[in-house]
């Protein structure tokens, strides 16, 4: 029996600056300093599972909430502002309800880059991201196409 092809990834770095980093700054300024804890709990969530993405549903709030121990509230503040900051990418939160960015990508592609297989998005990523995943090995899923 095969193996289940895996999609995320169980590590991920964390920039020795992050807490220094402006963006983390105007979030922890603006929303307490719980915050940090929510975006990295947010972050693992994202590289765990489908590792550059999350969907932003109802339950997501409630699923960080109760792992960080915050209200779900405190969790949508941290989101809508780092989304406001640019932490997130704010074009495809918009069109797709998807949290995502430029950087979470890079991490990603970066973690995979020997794998056989890594299925993409097309619409989930960030264009300079999506303009760099040419490799033959790795599939691009365009839900638009009629082509397999």
């Amino acid at each position: 029996m095969a193996r289940p092809k895996k999609q995320g990834i169980d590590y991920f770095p964390l920039d020795v600056d992050f807490f220094s980093n402006v963006k983390i700054r105007k979030i922890a300024r603006a929303c307490g300093s719980q915050s940090t804890s929510i975006l990295i709990c947010l972050l693992c969530n994202i590289y765990k599972d489908n590792g550059y993405y999350i969907l932003w549903d109802e339950d997501l709030p409630f699923v960080i909430a109760d792992s960080v121990g915050v209200s779900e509230g405190a969790v949508k503040e941290v989101i809508l502002k780092a989304i406001q900051v640019g932490f997130f990418d704010k074009d495809i939160y918009e069109k797709y309800k998807v949290l995502t960015s430029y950087g979470i990508q890079s991490r990603f592609k970066s973690a995979v880059y020997k794998r056989e297989e890594i299925e993409y998005i097309v619409e989930y990523l960030v264009s300079d991201i999506q303009n760099s995943i040419s490799d033959g090995k790795n599939q691009v899923s365009d839900t638009e196409s009629t082509q397999s």
